[in-house]
């Protein structure tokens, strides 16, 4: 069974440390990161210089790894602030036969915090994450219709 598994969270959530931990529980899982594809592409995961590339490289290896493996997990670490955004991800990989949505619930001071402590190159500017915040959607029963799995982390420790 193909499994795609989409984060949504504020930066400094914990998303891709939750992403890591599920992979090392389960090392067959692959992950695609937009911030790792901006670093791969422009040498620094805060150059938004052309987000149009990084968005089409992105779904198009969510695609592909899932693809490669009828057996496949592949973890979308991306922000997914918005509902529309829930919802393409889901409607733009139809090869999934499971969609699971995990959706990151923490106190914005929370986020800020972890946010801070990032290597130096992935620390998201405050004004960005205020704006991140007012951007950043309650999950809509559209989306959660359209899921097969909805989960919800609060804190640090759960791994699905």
């Amino acid at each position: 069974m193909r499994t795609l598994i989409l984060l949504s969270a504020l930066p400094g959530s914990g998303k891709s440390t939750w992403a890591a931990k599920y992979k090392k529980a389960n090392p067959k899982t692959k992950i695609v990161s937009s911030d790792d594809i901006r670093e791969e592409l422009f040498g620094k995961a805060q150059d938004f210089r052309d987000e149009g590339l990084v968005w089409r490289t992105f779904l198009e290896r969510l695609n592909r790894y899932g693809e490669e493996d009828e057996n496949a997990t592949v973890i979308a670490d991306a922000t997914n602030l918005q509902n529309r955004y829930r919802m393409m991800y889901c409607l733009e990989t139809p090869g999934f036969d499971r969609h699971v949505l995990v959706y990151f619930d923490l106190p914005f001071d929370v986020c800020c915090r972890q946010n801070r402590m990032r290597d130096e190159g992935r620390i998201v500017p405050q004004a960005v994450m205020e704006r991140f915040q007012k951007e950043f959607e309650p999950i809509s029963d559209e989306v959660k219709d359209l899921y097969d799995e909805v989960v919800v982390v609060r804190d640090f420790s759960p791994i699905y």
